[in-house]
């Protein structure tokens, strides 16, 4: 008796892995982001659902994925301490681990461009903002209640 061969595709952990892996969010992955990707993997996720949420339990609980917001299956989640050790390639993003990028040497960081000044922008006249966008405001709230009807007609 022979032993049953692998399938050729990866159990449905291992895409929620690399899927969270891949994400570039600071806060991690989202239960709907995880489902984008599945989907953009070839998985049928509306038909397995109930599948995805009891996965996505079960990582948690082994300690391979985070829940960094939300509860239950509803929330983002990043790689746990296990699941770092577990996921190789995909997690570095290009970079090998603990490399950072080095500028070459012999070139500074320029400054930046002033921009330019053209008759368009000299035109536009500029909003106020914050304190004084409130005084002006209230200038020309005040203004159209005293015109009479014009202020009227304006009121929803």
């Amino acid at each position: 008796m022979s032993l049953p061969q692998k399938r050729g595709w990866p159990s449905l952990s291992e895409l929620i892995l690399r899927a969270v892996c891949l994400s570039t969010s600071r806060k991690g992955a989202s239960l709907s982001v995880i489902k984008k990707r599945l989907a953009t993997e070839g998985y049928n996720v509306g038909r397995n659902g109930g599948r995805l949420k009891v996965a996505l339990c079960a990582l948690v609980n082994k300690g391979l994925l985070q829940r960094v917001t939300g509860s239950g299956v509803a929330g983002s989640f990043r790689l746990g301490p296990k699941g770092k050790e577990r996921v190789e390639g995909p997690g570095q993003r290009g970079r090998a681990a603990g490399k950072s990028r080095q500028r070459p040497t012999g070139k500074a960081k320029g400054r930046r461009r002033a921009v330019k000044v053209t008759a368009q922008r000299l035109k536009k006249p500029r909003r106020p903002r914050g304190k004084a966008a409130a005084a002006a405001e209230e200038a020309a709230g005040g203004a159209e209640e005293a015109g009479g009807p014009a202020a009227a007609g304006s009121e929803c």
